[in-house]
């Protein structure tokens, strides 16, 4: 049988997806993830009083005693349905056969993936948002006691969560500072970073208690849901055309302004008939779609 300490090793902190040794990590956020009890070799070989009386009648069941755990997986130790210990060191084992259950899970990075969700966002405006989570269990306990799997247990939490917080931000922010909650500015077309920040917090509460650590949260997609994809292109391009017309206009007044201040210093003196004229003429050609048609007065 091979031995082990009992004391766990010191938990490694990872980041942009690379392992830390030596940085601890037992909060994320505000909330506390469950870790296991430290390692006992004796609730392997001798869970119980009973388990060890049955072996000893049944000798022959210790043939198919070992158990292998793999790199960068856990295992939990049931005895009698009840729990006896975790174990996350590598290594053989040798496991009482009577009365005594054995159930892995993988502590390697995962990722889930929610591709196309239709969701609404603080206008009630349907658009389609898909989004990544990375994450790694950390408590074996709890991830095999608290959830029934903890894979589809990350997937519903994940999607719940992603409807909360894309329905406290519009699509796009308007010029007039639209959107009850939020300050002028903040939306989920600008405020990517800030929003996949929010993703991760409040999913990392929502899964602490089943010892899984999120380490990342990010949207990977953004648009309008495609009933509505049409109307919301016009309304853009018709706020790009006001943009446009009253970048032209202010061109425009400068322009005129210029002109009749540049005539006067050069000598030539105009009564205000004849600069409202210069001006009218000036803002006509420069404000217009169509080239100017010029007109002659015949007397």
């Amino acid at each position: 049988k091979r031995m082990q300490s009992d004391k766990m090793k010191a938990p490694q902190a990872v980041v942009a997806g690379v392992e830390a040794p030596g940085v601890g990590y037992g909060a994320a956020g505000t909330a506390q993830i469950e870790h296991d009890p430290p390692y006992s070799a004796a609730n392997f070989c001798c869970p119980s009083p009973l388990s060890f009386a049955l072996s000893l009648l049944c000798p022959f069941s210790w043939l198919g005693s070992c158990r292998v755990i793999n790199e960068k997986e856990g295992a939990m130790l049931l005895t009698w349905g009840k729990f006896s210990s975790v174990v996350a060191e590598p290594g053989c084992y040798i496991l009482n056969p009577c009365g005594t259950a054995l159930s892995k899970v993988s502590t390697k990075q995962q990722t889930t993936d929610l591709p196309n969700v239709k969701l609404l966002d603080l206008k009630g405006n349907p658009v389609v948002v898909s989004g990544v989570v990375f994450w790694q269990v950390e408590g074996i306990k709890a991830a095999s006691l608290n959830v029934q799997n903890v894979y589809q247990y990350v997937n519903t939490t994940a999607m719940a969560t992603l409807k909360q917080v894309v329905s406290k931000y519009p699509y796009e922010d308007d010029d007039d500072g639209a959107g009850a909650g939020h300050s002028h500015g903040l939306s989920l077309k600008t405020e990517a970073m800030q929003v996949s920040m929010e993703l991760k917090e409040v999913l990392q509460q929502r899964l602490a208690h089943a010892g899984v650590r999120v380490i990342a949260f990010n949207m990977t997609d953004l648009s309008y849901a495609p009933e509505i994809a049409q109307a919301m292109l016009v309304r853009q391009q018709a706020e790009a055309m006001v943009k446009a017309r009253k970048l032209i206009v202010k061109g425009a007044v400068n322009i005129s302004e210029d002109a009749v201040q540049q005539l006067e210093e050069k000598g030539l003196t105009m009564s205000a008939p004849e600069k409202a004229k210069v001006v009218t003429n000036l803002l006509t050609v420069i404000c217009g779609e169509s080239g100017a048609t010029p007109t002659l007065q015949l007397n």
